[in-house]
């Protein structure tokens, strides 16, 4: 029995992969998308640790500026002795300024993807101020990301890229983040 439900189950998933490789001129009428826009939004969204507050105007046909405020996390050290194994974190007030262009929304509603609430991957440049125990810390951030909607208001995406930044000298560390949001 789970033997053909497994193989009921990888055949419903391979026709759903291929209808979705399909141009939109072969398919269904009552499927086809033949537009997007990108929206300009409200969201709460939560990274690690961390939660802002953001707005994202839309600015042209793909690019969008954000801007963010919130509680940020600055830097995480993991490390351990033969004694015992520590973390440390360090969060701080951030404010971040973002320019998005968005890559592949249109060829997403060509080939029937949702596109709803900028779901697309995208190229990001963020500049970021960052206070925390008192020094400043501003860094720019080239990105590359995966943004992603679920339901109607939820959002994830993946940023990953080169971090450069000054705080009491410069520096250059690797970007990763995750981060979790409720779009309004």
């Amino acid at each position: 029995m789970r033997r053909i439900l497994l193989f009921f189950t990888a055949a419903i998933c391979a026709i759903n992969a291929e209808a979705r490789r399909k141009p939109i001129e072969e398919r269904p009428q009552d499927q086809i998308t033949y537009t997007y826009k990108l929206r300009s939004n409200h969201s709460v969204s939560t990274t690690l640790l961390g939660l802002e507050y953001s707005f994202e105007g839309r600015v042209a046909d793909r690019w969008t500026l954000i801007g963010r405020a919130g509680l940020v996390p600055n830097g995480f050290v993991l490390f351990s002795t033969p004694e015992k194994t520590s973390f440390i974190g360090n969060m701080g007030i951030g404010l971040t300024f973002e320019t998005r262009w968005y890559s592949n929304i249109a060829k997403r509603a060509e080939y029937g993807r949702s596109t709803y609430n900028n779901s697309s991957d995208f190229i990001s440049m963020r500049l970021r101020a960052l206070t925390s125990d008192g020094e400043l810390e501003v860094c720019f951030t080239p990105a590359y990301g995966i943004r992603r909607t679920f339901g109607k208001l939820w959002f994830h995406e993946i940023t990953f890229g080169p971090r450069i930044g000054i705080a009491d000298e410069l520096f250059i560390a690797p970007h990763i983040q995750y981060r979790l949001g409720l779009a309004f």
